[in-house]
C-alpha cells in the first residue's frame, strides 16, 4: 500500500509535470515509473523538475541529486528529496566515466599491465566547445583527437589509424567495421564512435539524445552477438549485433580507428613530462571559462533569453566528470615520490568536489532561468568564483608534486650537458 507521503509525492510530481510539461503522460506517473523510458524526461527537464520541486513544494535538494547518479525512477526521486534511505542491494557499481576516447587508448594499455595513467593527463583540461547558439558541448561534428592519438603512439610506441570514410555511404563504413571485425587481428583493437542513446540497455544517467560515445567491439562466438567494451563506462558484454550497427549508423556519429599495439611499451619519464608541459594550463581553466563565456552571453545578449540558459549548460555535468582526471596525475607523482597516502585522499575529495561543483553549478543556473533575478545572477557568479579557486588550488598541488617528480630528471641532463661541454 502506497503511504501519505508517497501518495503527496507522486501528485505533487503529477501536477508538476502537467503544468510544466504537458508533453508528457502526467497520469501515469507512479512511484515504479522510469524518469527516462517512461515518462521521457531528458538532462534539462530532470534539472528543471529538481528546481520546481524546491521552489514550488519547498523540498530540498541534496547535491547527491544533482548528478542523477542512482536517479532512475519516481521512487528513486522521492527518496532522494525526502532524505529518505535507499535499500541496499549488493556492492554499488564502479561509477567513473572520464573520457571515452582516452579510456578507449588505455584499454590494452592496462590490459598489458603498464601504467596507464599518464595518457589522462591531457583530460582535466581537454578542449570544450560552444556551438553557435552559445550552449557549452562536449561533442561536435568536426571534434579532433589527433593530439591525443600523437601522444599516444609517443608514450606508448602504440599505432592509431582510422578506418572510417567521411566520404563514403554509413553503410559503407558499416560494411567495412563488419569486415574488420571478421579479421579479428590479435595485435588490434576496434574503436569505434555509436549513438549510446540508441542502446538504452547500456543505461547511463546522463540523458542525453543522441550519446556520441567511443567504445571497443569485437566478434563473439555467436554470429547474432557482438562483445562490447565500454572501458570509460566500465562495462564489458554481449549485444545484440543488430542493436550495436544501429547504434553506428545513427547520423549524429562517425569516426573509428584501429589500435596497433603490437608494440606497447612503458612511458619514457621524458616523454611523459613532455606530454605533462603540453597539456598543463595553469593560468586558466578551460571548462569554467566556457561557462562564463555562456552566462556572459545569456545575460547581455539582448537575442538570448535568460530562461534558456540551463538548457545551454546542460552538458556540464558530462564535461565536469574530467576533471577526476587530476586523480590519476596525483596517483602517479604521490606513488613515484612516496609520499603520504593521506594527502592523496585530502586531494581526491577536492577533485570530486570540483567534478560534483559542475553539477551543483548548473542547478543554480537552472535556478537562474526559471526565475531570473539579482540574486540568482550573484549566485550564479559565486559558484563559478568557487569552482575556478577549487581547481587553482588542485594544479598548484598537483603542478608542485610533479616539479618535485621532474626534479632529479633535470638535474641528471644537466650533469650529462656539463660531461659533455668539459
Amino acid at each position: 500500500m502506497t503511504s501519505p507521503i508517497e501518495s503527496s509525492f507522486v501528485h505533487s510530481l503529477q501536477r508538476l509535470v502537467r503544468e510544466h510539461f504537458p508533453r508528457l503522460a502526467s497520469r501515469a506517473i507512479s512511484l515504479e515509473t522510469h524518469l527516462l523510458f517512461d515518462l521521457g524526461l531528458d538532462s534539462v527537464e530532470l534539472m528543471q523538475v529538481l528546481v520546481l520541486l524546491e521552489k514550488e513544494y519547498h523540498y530540498s535538494i541534496p547535491d547527491s541529486a544533482l548528478s542523477g547518479q542512482a536517479l532512475d525512477t519516481v521512487a528513486d526521486l522521492q527518496r532522494m528529496v525526502t532524505g529518505e534511505t535507499a535499500p541496499t542491494v549488493g556492492e554499488p557499481e564502479l561509477d567513473v566515466k572520464v573520457h571515452c576516447v582516452v579510456s578507449c587508448l588505455c584499454h590494452p594499455v592496462k590490459e598489458a599491465a603498464i601504467d596507464h595513467r599518464p595518457m589522462y593527463f591531457g583530460v582535466w583540461d581537454a578542449p570544450v566547445f560552444i556551438d553557435d547558439q552559445h550552449r557549452l558541448r562536449y561533442h561536435t561534428a568536426d571534434v579532433n583527437h589527433d593530439d591525443f592519438f600523437a601522444w599516444f603512439s609517443r608514450l606508448y610506441g602504440a599505432q592509431v589509424h582510422s578506418w572510417y570514410d567521411p566520404h563514403v555511404s554509413k553503410r559503407k563504413n558499416v560494411e567495412r567495421l563488419e569486415s574488420l571485425l571478421a579479421e579479428g587481428r590479435s595485435s588490434e583493437h576496434l574503436m569505434v564512435m555509436l549513438d549510446l542513446y540508441r542502446l538504452p540497455e547500456r543505461e547511463n544517467r546522463f540523458r542525453i539524445n543522441p550519446f556520441p560515445h567511443y567504445v571497443l567491439l569485437e566478434e563473439t562466438d555467436g554470429v547474432d552477438r557482438l562483445w562490447m567494451w565500454d572501458p570509460d563506462f566500465r562495462w564489458e558484454g554481449a549485444l545484440d549485433r543488430r542493436r550495436v550497427l544501429h547504434a553506428v549508423e545513427s547520423p549524429a556519429v562517425a569516426g573509428g580507428y584501429r589500435l596497433d599495439v603490437s608494440t606497447l611499451r612503458t612511458p619514457r619519464p621524458a616523454d611523459v613530462a613532455a606530454y605533462f608541459d603540453a597539456c598543463f594550463q595553469s593560468r586558466r581553466n578551460g571548462l569554467t571559462d566556457a561557462v562564463q563565456q555562456v552566462v556572459s552571453a545569456y545575460t547581455s545578449d539582448a537575442s538570448l533569453h535568460p530562461r534558456d540558459l540551463g538548457a545551454a549548460l546542460s552538458e556540464l555535468p558530462v564535461l565536469g566528470i574530467r576533471k577526476y582526471a587530476y586523480e590519476h596525475g596525483f596517483a602517479y607523482f604521490w606513488r613515484a615520490l612516496e609520499r603520504p597516502e593521506p594527502e592523496f585522499e585530502h586531494w581526491c575529495e577536492s577533485i570530486e568536489k570540483l567534478a560534483n561543483g559542475y553539477d551543483r553549478l548548473l542547478f543554480v543556473a537552472s535556478q537562474f532561468s526559471e526565475a531570473p533575478c539579482s540574486d540568482g545572477f550573484n549566485a550564479l557568479w559565486a559558484e563559478i568564483a568557487t569552482q575556478n579557486a577549487r581547481e587553482c588550488r588542485i594544479k598548484q598541488a598537483l603542478n608542485e608534486a610533479y616539479q618535485a617528480w621532474r626534479a632529479p630528471m633535470f638535474s641528471s641532463s644537466l650533469e650529462t650537458a656539463k660531461e659533455v661541454l668539459s
